[in-house]
């Protein structure tokens, strides 16, 4: 018998990378799964594949983190039909870095501040993308989390984990607007974890640096398309104690242990999946 069986878990960009390596770990451990992305032909696969792998149900459809009304359309649909809302992962969003006009490389929140960076950039940054980071980071998980709470009201209680980046608790030099919407997400999550442990409903935060995704090639790319993918990864692993970037089972794994039962007594904390990357406590 699954440490999840009878839950119902909602996974916001569950159909690939961390989204998907969560989504399946969750339905090994037999929790009905709810996941949606903006593709209804990548949700269709991904359902089909893990329904015949686990034997779960799994509830997929088309929704936009930034488009409020498809978000809470998505939770009432998941809810109706299981009648609560046990979990909550916020995992998906983008990252503006790969469209900011003016950027001539990625950064990192393990980057030496001597580096190799490329130049500052503050006063040349659009409005646009501090908006559009606080969008993707903050304002998409007050949408999933204000139309999920009263469902897991209803389950008596539940575990919400937002999935961030690390820059939130270690600002990366050069890319401001990322790291302010990030410590913003985090600030959120420690406060609802306030507001409602009475509730026996929980509040974390599972921050990353420095994971290996679909998104990594996507940037090689962009930043390094002459260069191999050993190559690209190369200075940040330098900058990394572990000396390697981290997989999406890994994160996967740590969102478990936030959301399975014994995980009950932990609320309102910032886990780093960071390979040692935090150079603080």
């Amino acid at each position: 018998m699954g440490k999840m069986n009878g839950m119902v878990a909602l996974i916001t960009g569950g159909t690939r990378g961390i989204g998907r390596a969560t989504a399946e770990m969750f339905a090994a451990e037999g929790a009905t799964i709810a996941i949606c992305s903006r593709s209804q032909a990548a949700l269709n696969q991904t359902a089909q594949e893990i329904t015949a792998k686990h034997g779960v149900n799994v509830i997929a459809q088309v929704a936009d983190i930034l488009d409020r009304a498809s978000v809470e359309a998505w939770i009432a649909r998941v809810g109706n039909a299981a009648g609560k809302i046990d979990v909550l992962v916020n995992n998906a969003g983008g990252s503006e870095q790969r469209v900011a006009s003016g950027s001539m490389k990625q950064v990192y929140a393990v980057d030496a501040i001597s580096g190799d960076l490329p130049p500052g950039r503050f006063e040349e940054m659009a409005d646009a993308e501090f908006i559009n980071a606080f969008n993707q980071k903050v304002l998409a998980l007050i949408y999933a989390m204000r139309a999920a709470l009263p469902w897991m009201r209803k389950a008596g209680g539940g575990s919400i984990i937002n999935v961030v980046s690390m820059k939130g608790k270690q600002p990366l030099p050069r890319v401001v607007s990322s790291s302010v919407a990030a410590a913003a997400a985090m600030n959120l999550s420690k406060g609802l974890s306030l507001e409602l442990a009475d509730q026996n409903i929980r509040v974390n935060v599972v921050a990353l640096e420095s994971i290996l995704t679909s998104q990594t090639e996507k940037s090689r790319a962009r930043w390094a398309p002459n260069k191999t993918m050993d190559e690209f990864l190369a200075p940040r692993n330098a900058n990394i104690p572990m000396h390697r970037i981290g997989t999406s089972d890994e994160v996967a794994h740590a969102i478990y242990c936030l959301a399975a039962p014994l995980g009950a007594y932990i609320t309102g904390q910032v886990l780093c999946v960071d390979g040692g990357g935090l150079r603080s406590w």
